[in-house]
C-alpha cells in the first residue's frame, strides 16, 4: 500500500498474535533502506544480486589508507543509494573514518569506524532527508 511504511524487523509474533504491524514516516523507512544497502553485500540478496553496496569487497583490506577507503566507501553508497532508493534524491554522501580502540580491560583492538551522512530531499514531501549512522570495518561489527 502506498503511504504506509513498516518498521522492519518485522515483529511476525506480533502479526501472529492478530496485532497490526509497526508503521513508521517514510523518513525512518529510507534510512532503514539506506542501512540496509550500507550493511549488505553484492549477491547476498537472493532475489536481486545487485542491492547492496561493494563496501564488503574490502572489509579485510587494511592496506588502503583513510582517503582511499573514505573515496571508496563515498560512490559506492552513492551508486547503491541512486539505484536502490528511489524516494529520494540524492545530494550528498559524508564519509568519516577514524581510528577508534574496541578492546575491553588493558587489551587494545583497533578498528576503522565509518560514519556516514546521507543528505537529500524526499520526493514524496518535499523535505531535506539526513540520515546518519556509523559501523566498523576490517571485518564488520556493529
Amino acid at each position: 500500500m502506498k503511504g504506509i511504511y513498516y518498521k522492519i524487523p518485522i515483529d511476525f509474533g506480533a502479526i501472529t498474535e492478530r496485532k497490526d504491524a509497526e508503521k513508521i514516516s517514510i523518513d525512518n523507512s529510507i534510512a532503514q533502506q539506506i542501512f540496509l544497502i550500507a550493511t549488505t553485500s553484492l549477491d547476498e540478496c537472493k532475489f536481486d544480486e545487485s542491492f547492496g553496496s561493494e563496501i564488503w569487497e574490502m572489509d579485510f583490506d587494511l592496506l588502503k589508507s583513510d582517503n582511499q577507503l573514505r573515496e571508496f566507501i563515498t560512490n559506492s553508497l552513492k551508486k547503491a543509494i541512486v539505484a536502490h532508493e528511489k524516494r529520494l534524491q540524492l545530494s550528498d554522501v559524508d564519509v568519516y573514518i577514524h581510528d577508534e580502540n574496541i578492546g575491553r580491560l588493558g587489551k587494545k583492538r583497533m578498528k576503522k569506524r565509518v560514519n556516514i551522512a546521507v543528505k537529500g530531499m524526499v520526493l514524496e514531501t518535499n523535505r531535506p532527508f539526513l540520515f546518519q549512522n556509523s559501523f566498523f570495518v576490517g571485518p564488520l561489527s556493529y
